[in-house]
């Protein structure tokens, strides 16, 4: 194994979280979540964060997690604004394998739309979030691997990304 690192990235509502809890029963690996890990270190929540110190000190907080983590055999999954950032790109490519888990824009909105957990979402119209995922996406398709997630199950998601890890 050349890689010691998993990442997956995505906008909000492509499935990272539950992939890498069900690729953690396939490969044996820890998972860590960048969100999980900022909240328990900050002692509240991303929502409490965004609000009462804004985006760009949650986004320095997500660069000190993939800083901490990076020296682990770990899948890491990701805030769907980790890609913001080149540094967190860097981390990212340069300690593992980084794997997007591309959606179509109409079901994300679909899975999203009575999500009142995640901060960016707050008080926006669909517009705004397309817009969100339009600026995001050229730095999500720098990935390792894209896999599109839109119609595809668990299962067929975690055999996919098994297979193509085993070639390293």
């Amino acid at each position: 194994m050349e890689y010691k690192m998993i990442y997956l990235i995505g906008f909000m509502g492509s499935g990272k979280t539950t992939v890498g809890a069900a690729l953690r029963e396939q490969i044996a690996a820890n998972v860590v979540d960048t969100d999980q890990w900022i909240e328990k270190r900050e002692g509240r929540t991303v929502k409490e964060i965004f609000a009462e110190k804004g985006e760009a000190y949650f986004r320095n907080l997500e660069t000190e997690a993939l800083k901490e983590i990076k020296d682990n055999h770990l899948i890491v999954t990701t805030g769907g604004g980790i890609v913001s950032r080149k540094e967190n790109r860097d981390l990212m490519k340069d300690s593992g394998k980084v794997i997007y888990l591309e959606c179509q824009i109409e079901e994300l909105l679909r899975r999203l739309k009575d999500d009142a957990s995640r901060p960016l979402l707050q008080d926006q119209d669909q517009e705004k979030i397309v817009e969100l995922f339009y600026s995001r996406k050229v730095f999500y398709e720098e990935a390792d691997l894209t896999i599109d997630t839109t119609k595809k199950g668990i299962e067929e998601i975690v055999s996919i990304i098994d297979k193509w890890l085993k070639k390293f």
